[in-house]
């Protein structure tokens, strides 16, 4: 499968650009900006998550609805006639963002934030900023995913690569060479966002097959597409609160600038995303068409190949940044007192996260069947419990509170959703799931914890980033070796270049 392979290089490359940008910016908006406005910023990326369950799970159906049209000659002259319907429901939510967090602007400020450093009245024109900002970015989502679901990633990554490169390198700019301030940091934002949908769509439009029925809205698209959408939305919303949940808590119950800090380790533990991400948007599409045909054995090869890449790249990073969190965060940040605040929240919270990330393709094969019962089910009790579970720690425990809750209801899930998984989808292979996931975590944990032993601290300097570097890289070879179907597809894409030479 070529063409897959090079979808999830694209994306991997992609993301990983992005994590780059993210890495080299983040420590230099914070000095400009302070840990408080720092914070609006971080309450800015929570709203853009929060956004994204306003698409009521369209991005998710087209992604696998394109993937089985586009390979479908009677269906392929029908895909633009309903991306068409779609946008006339992306353009005016994406108005609608914006007109609500304007209004909300005045409250948000006054009776949600607690502001220590920044004014109220300050506080409230950078609200209003980062709806425009927020509502600008949001049809990116919808282009995007519509891409996916084409197979379209070299081109859209290559969007995705200039844009990111606009969007940090220019907010720098404006920091270092304007008066500006927040607001102009927010202002470039909303810039870049709009440029980026709007090329978003561009691409989108010219990588449609040719339509063979007229281009207009057509109403039954969009009813077709109620009960999975509709069951897609219940689980993003779900999720969406519940991976907010903490940093909205502790917004609420601590003062600003505690919750700016949380912000940084929120920002390194969200990289699990780009390291999960390429591989879901490249296999979910695949998945659906193997699931629509019936190639139940394909189905089951790409499902256990997949969960055991991701699994091996995960443990290698989590097992590093876990380890040695306070000597992560001190090489990124240069803060010897800030890095010794939030090495315990960075560490239970990207524990969580890495969790979280192995199970993005057992979520990806229950969308490709069409079934959402159970993650709504799944997310819905964790939202409940996760309510008065995060009140609590954060009053008592403040940060390490609110991501030891995060990490709790990770693990309950990895323990026992998946078998009420495969009770339905590929029956009688948990076994072969956890055997395939875990020996690559372990690999890795063991690596990292000699690594400990032996070198216990890491200091700023090229030694201690060299440190690192090495300790990864051995954590990924083991977990790699660890890892049966990586393994051979590693001995595989070997053996014919040594054959040439």
């Amino acid at each position: 499968m070529p063409r897959l392979r090079d979808n999830v290089l694209a994306n991997y490359a992609g993301n990983l650009w992005i994590a780059l940008m993210g890495f080299a910016f983040v420590p230099a908006y914070l000095r400009h900006l302070g840990t408080e406005r720092f914070g609006m910023v971080a309450f800015m990326l929570s709203l853009q998550s929060i956004s994204l369950l306003l698409d009521f799970g369209v991005g998710v159906f087209l992604s696998r609805e394109l993937a089985q049209r586009a390979h479908d000659p009677a269906r392929s002259g029908s895909i633009r006639r309903l991306i068409r319907g779609f946008e006339w429901l992306v353009w005016p939510m994406a108005t609608a963002i914006a007109i609500l967090i304007y209004a909300s602007s005045g409250p948000i400020s006054i009776h949600w934030l607690n502001l220590e450093q920044i004014t109220q009245p300050e506080a409230d024109r950078a609200i209003k900023l980062i709806g425009l900002a927020v509502a600008l970015l949001w049809p990116t989502s919808f282009y995007s995913a519509a891409l996916s679901g084409l197979e379209q990633q070299l081109r859209l990554n290559t969007l995705v690569v200039i844009f990111a490169t606009l969007r940090f390198a220019g907010a720098l700019l404006v920091l270092m060479f304007t008066d500006t301030g927040l607001q102009g940091f927010l202002c470039w934002f909303a810039l870049v966002a709009a440029g980026q949908s709007a090329c978003s769509a561009r691409l989108l439009w010219k990588s449609m097959p040719t339509a063979t029925v007229p281009v207009r809205f057509d109403p039954h698209e969009m009813y077709a597409a109620r009960h999975f959408a509709f069951g897609v939305f219940v689980i993003t919303a779900l999720g969406m609160l519940l991976s907010q949940l903490d940093r909205l808590t502790l917004s609420a119950l601590r003062p600003l600038q505690e919750f700016g800090s949380y912000a940084i380790a929120a920002t390194i533990s969200g990289g699990i995303g780009r390291l999960v991400q390429p591989m879901f948007h490249a296999v979910y599409p695949r998945l659906s068409r193997l699931a629509a045909t019936g190639q139940q054995q394909a189905l089951s090869d790409l499902y256990h190949l997949a969960s055991q890449i991701v699994a091996v790249v995960l443990a290698a990073m989590a097992g590093v940044i876990c380890t040695y969190p306070e000597g992560v965060l001190l090489l990124w940040t240069g803060d010897a007192e800030l890095s010794s605040q939030v090495a315990l929240p960075l560490a239970l919270l990207f524990a969580g996260a890495a969790i979280n990330g192995a199970l993005s393709l057992p979520y990806a094969l229950q969308l490709a069947h069409g079934w959402t019962r159970l993650a709504t089910s799944v997310n819905f009790v964790s939202v409940l419990l996760a309510i008065p579970l995060y009140a609590t720690a954060i009053q008592r425990f403040g940060m390490a509170g609110a991501a030891a809750v995060w990490l709790a209801l990770n693990v309950c899930i990895l323990l026992f959703v998946m078998p009420l998984m495969h009770r339905r989808l590929l029956r009688g292979e948990l076994h072969a799931w956890y055997s395939r996931v875990l020996p690559p975590a372990l690999a890795a944990m063991a690596i990292c914890a000699l690594a400990h032993l032996a070198h216990p601290d890491v200091e700023r300097s090229p030694a201690g980033l060299a440190w690192l570097v090495l300790v990864g890289t051995a954590a990924l070879a083991a977990a790699a070796l660890a890892s049966p179907g990586t393994r051979k597809m590693l001995v595989d894409y070997v053996r014919p270049s040594v054959s040439k030479t």
